[in-house]
């Protein structure tokens, strides 16, 4: 992988140069002594993890492949981890409701599109387990345990591997989200409110949607921006007219981690207000990712026209391996003004920690419009090295990911580990459930000035 990496990411050299070789060396020489160490799939995959993380903390995956996989299941290194005693669930619910329906302890039965959960609290917090047999999973399984004061845990995959928990929310008492597991509670029954149901769909769900929230509003979900654009322009198609007669417009891109550009093409005409500027990438040339340009051609997908430009470029970049090599023939792409909408005139959108690469580049557009104001966390930061290519590792037990182009930003304006911060920070005191509310009483006391 290391030599992979070395000889092909476009985020190599600029990284190496900024920190230096000794550091890169000390680097290399401390996780060496760990490797000697290890004799676990997961501790491998962790460490190279580690090793990565000198150049960035994202756009870079390593995945392990199935017949990996399979060998740790038959090797059970893992500890079953069920129920210590089966759990009768009818005398579970009269428990309950013999103590009253307290829900501010989250024991009770919870559940999202694929699974349901029962928690109960135990001597030193709660262990949540599968309710029923489905798929991998077995019922008496254990899904997670959490601490009484809900502020760290343990979760376990199917194969009973475990996994610290790195986020628990309890919202309202009636949604529990778990990393990116979001579950709501259905015994006691605890009835959500239309803006928990909103938060909900869309954290269950990888559909594309809008509708008019009020009759000022209209709110608009994507979830990705990885080949969706046929479904992002049928929304957009179908409420056209609806955006354009309304004067506020929400854009909620919680969880939306990238994809590509063009997707996000039919939405920029209810942002502008001027003229736009896009800093374009170059590409490092080898003979490995030049590689990928093939699939391009040979896709029978793919037209004769797109294929002579994608065999020019090919061309071009086998012409100058070992160069970086600006494909696009400029270094900043203007986009003209051009007809400004009366409608929408405000533009929220929502963003956080799980927005990366493309979605960090439509965001870097949107922020150019007068109309626009991002509200939530800053976003992951996975941007300024982008195009992911796999390889494999030469065992055959990982999948490695990397990237082949770099910005022409960096290094003056570097979004990679930085991440891109919002106009409205929403700290922790606004539930995640109630930040589309905190959008729209926003616009509300605008209309109002």
């Amino acid at each position: 992988m290391r030599e992979t990496f070395e000889k092909n990411d476009a985020g190599f050299q600029h990284i190496l140069d900024r920190k230096g070789s000794m550091a890169y060396a000390a680097h290399n020489e401390t996780l060496s002594r760990r490797a000697a160490k290890i004799t676990d799939y997961d501790e491998c995959q962790q460490l190279l993890e580690d090793w990565l993380k000198f150049f960035r903390t994202d756009h870079f995956r390593l995945t392990k492949t199935k017949a990996t996989q399979a060998k740790q299941v038959r090797s059970n290194i893992w500890e079953p981890r069920f129920m210590t005693q089966p759990i009768d669930t009818v005398e579970f619910k009269a428990n309950l409701a013999g103590v009253g329906s307290d829900l501010k302890n989250i024991e009770g039965i919870w559940q999202n599109n694929d699974i349901t959960v029962l928690v109960k609290h135990m001597h030193t917090g709660y262990e949540a387990s599968i309710l029923k047999d489905m798929d991998e999973w077995r019922a008496g399984q254990l899904l997670f345990q959490l601490d009484e004061k809900l502020q760290s845990g343990t979760r376990f995959m199917s194969t009973f591997r475990p996994v610290p928990i790195q986020r628990i929310r309890l919202l309202d008492n009636k949604l529990l989200l778990v990393d990116q597991l979001t579950l709501k509670r259905i015994y006691p029954h605890a009835p959500l409110d239309t803006s928990s149901e909103e938060f909900y769909r869309l954290k269950n769900s990888d559909a594309t949607f809008a509708y008019k929230r009020d009759e000022q509003t209209v709110y608009l979900r994507i979830p990705s921006f990885s080949f969706n654009k046929r479904a992002i322009d049928s929304v957009l198609n179908e409420f056209d007219q609806v955006i354009r007669t309304c004067p506020n417009l929400i854009i909620d891109l919680r969880d939306c981690q990238g994809g590509q550009d063009n997707n996000f093409a039919k939405l920029l005409p209810y942002l502008s207000t001027g003229s736009t500027r896009t800093v374009m990438a170059e590409v490092r040339s080898t003979q490995r990712n030049n590689e990928i340009w093939d699939s391009l051609i040979n896709d029978p997908e793919t037209d004769e026209e797109e294929k002579e430009s994608y065999r020019a470029i090919q061309n071009t970049l086998n012409a100058h391996l070992g160069e970086f090599v600006n494909i696009f023939g400029r270094d900043v792409a203007v986009t003209k003004k051009g007809e400004v909408l009366p409608n929408p005139k405000n533009v929220g959108i929502i963003i956080h920690e799980n927005n990366f690469s493309t979605t960090e580049q439509f965001i870097l557009v949107a922020k150019q419009s007068r109309k626009v104001k991002f509200f939530g966390r800053k976003t992951g930061g996975a941007l300024d090295v982008s195009n992911m290519v796999e390889a494999r590792s030469p065992s055959g037990d990982f999948i490695f990911e990397y990237c082949i182009s770099r910005s022409l930003r960096i290094p003056e304006m570097a979004v990679d580990d930085l991440g891109i911060h919002p106009d409205f920070y929403l700290d922790k005191t606004v539930g995640e459930n109630r930040w589309v509310d905190f959008v729209s009483d926003r616009f509300r006391e605008w209309s109002e000035m």
